[in-house]
């Protein structure tokens, strides 16, 4: 009974929040990958086609949210990550929750949490959860199209992979659609 109240209690105060503060849904999406070294890279070799820096995974995200007002956001998202030297795919599905602690007529600059499951659609490694937290500027228009670049460490709870962790930055550019 008292999960019951709590949560009548919490939806309606989103409600009435919501309600006072003229927010609205949006959707997201983003493409972000993350950086290492190349093994193969030669100093000094004047022939070397490789580049020192490469890309070692690509991720994608998509998701819906409601902005509350203008510094909170929430969103609920799934995505589809593919780590190179690893060979891991995964499809996260998490809620995140953002806020921006700079917002200007042009753009707002935002921190955001997220957690939730991480699927595995191979039997090589187990589900497990997954942790991201982030930086990032939002580029706001007059028009319902808005720009995100943002910064993200991510980490992947897998069972029996190194540390039981794979843990990585990520520099990604995205969109919201409101």
């Amino acid at each position: 009974m008292k999960n019951l109240l709590l949560t009548a209690t919490l939806l309606f105060a989103i409600h009435t929040f919501s309600q006072t503060q003229k927010g609205h849904p949006f959707f997201t999406g983003s493409i972000s990958t993350t950086f290492g070294i190349n093994q193969d890279h030669e100093w000094f070799d004047g022939n070397d086609d490789e580049t020192f820096i490469e890309p070692k995974s690509v991720l994608i995200r998509t998701g819906i949210g409601y902005q509350f007002d203008k510094r909170w956001a929430s969103s609920v998202n799934i995505g589809y990550d593919h780590h190179f030297s690893y060979a891991i795919n995964s499809i996260p599905m998490y809620g995140s929750l953002r806020y921006n602690f700079v917002v200007n007529d042009s753009d707002a600059w935002f921190i955001e949490g997220s957690y939730g499951q991480m699927f595995r659609p191979s039997k090589r490694f187990s589900n497990g959860n997954y942790y991201k937290v982030g930086i990032g500027i939002l580029g706001l228009s007059d028009n319902r199209w808005n720009g995100i670049v943002r910064i993200d460490f991510h980490r992947k709870k897998i069972a029996g992979f190194r540390n039981g962790n794979l843990d990585s930055v990520s520099l990604g550019i995205g969109f919201s659609f409101f």
